[in-house]
């Protein structure tokens, strides 16, 4: 039918409950195929044809749906950081939800009962799954630590606060086990005299130069804040590649926090070409063998 229709030749996509954008595509491309849907349904099962109302409803739902979509892809890829953008992206959707709820409530051309049904079930979801991301510590310290967000990424400016002092104390800590010289060699009072033109100088440095660890990574990261946020579209690792000399301290604490990913995904993948490694015919390799081999598969394009 879409050959004799002069439309691209596309399949039927079917959800499926393990696979999370699967909604998404199935009612994208049903509503893209809508034209060659109607004639092959006239033809072989008029009796199931769809009313122009529950059309209505598929392409109401699909552009709501199109944000999860796109939270999805984000969330989900393995050459960026994840972690950093869950809090920032929890904030969008349920900002999203809500202005969609507003909408149905306030617009009467475009209230439909169903479609308001499905966006308040959306937004109690939201809040009982996400409304306490913000508490979470690896997301908050992951999202303070992303030169694009730092508090931006925040709704609570008092969680914030809450997950700014933890780091500090979590930086001071790591500090105690990290031999730490300082920034700036101070100076030994004998080695410049009272009399000498630079005196006055020395002193001060000597003053405003962190005389322990905890201070001096605290000082980088208060130093971090007051930095400009970084474009949404540049790469933050690149960022503090840049600035490992700048903040060798909070550096190597970044690194720790940035390796986390967000979903499960990656390793979901990993475990799919599992499938594909051992199968029947190399089912005699040792645990061993196909770590190695896994390894390969998922770093050779790097």
């Amino acid at each position: 039918m879409q050959k004799r229709l002069c439309l691209p030749i596309l399949k039927q996509k079917q959800d499926v409950a393990t696979r999370w954008n699967s909604t998404y595509d199935m009612l994208h491309r049903f509503s893209s195929t809508k034209d060659a849907i109607i004639a092959t349904i006239a033809l072989i099962k008029p009796d199931l044809a769809l009313t122009d109302y529950e059309w209505m409803i598929i392409q109401s739902v699909h552009p709501v749906l199109k944000m999860f979509y796109d939270v999805t892809v984000e969330v989900s890829g393995e050459k960026n950081i994840s972690l950093a953008k869950v809090i920032p992206l929890c904030r969008i959707m349920l900002g999203h939800i809500r202005s969609r709820l507003q909408v149905q409530n306030t617009d009467a051309n475009q209230h439909i009962p169903e479609i308001k049904n499905f966006i308040e079930h959306l937004h109690k979801e939201l809040n009982h799954r996400f409304g306490h991301i913000e508490s979470n510590i690896s997301n908050a310290e992951s999202t303070i630590l992303d030169p694009r967000f730092k508090n931006k990424g925040f709704q609570d400016s008092r969680l914030y606060g809450r997950a700014l002092q933890d780091l500090k104390l979590k930086i001071g800590r790591s500090s105690s086990r990290t031999t730490i010289m300082p920034a700036v060699e101070a100076v030994q009072p004998e080695s410049c005299p009272n009399h000498s033109i630079w005196f006055e100088f020395d002193q001060e440095v000597v003053r405003q130069t962190p005389d322990n660890p905890t201070a001096a990574r605290i000082v980088e990261l208060d130093k971090y804040l007051q930095e400009p946020l970084l474009k949404r579209t540049e790469d933050p690792l690149q960022w503090w590649h840049a600035r490992r000399n700048i903040y060798p301290l909070l550096f190597n604490y970044v690194l720790k926090r940035h390796n986390l990913v967000a979903t499960s995904v990656p390793c979901e993948r990993i475990f799919s070409k599992a499938g594909y490694t051992l199968n029947e015919r190399r089912r005699r390799l040792t645990t061993k063998k196909v770590s190695q081999l896994l390894f390969i598969s998922c770093n050779s394009d790097i």
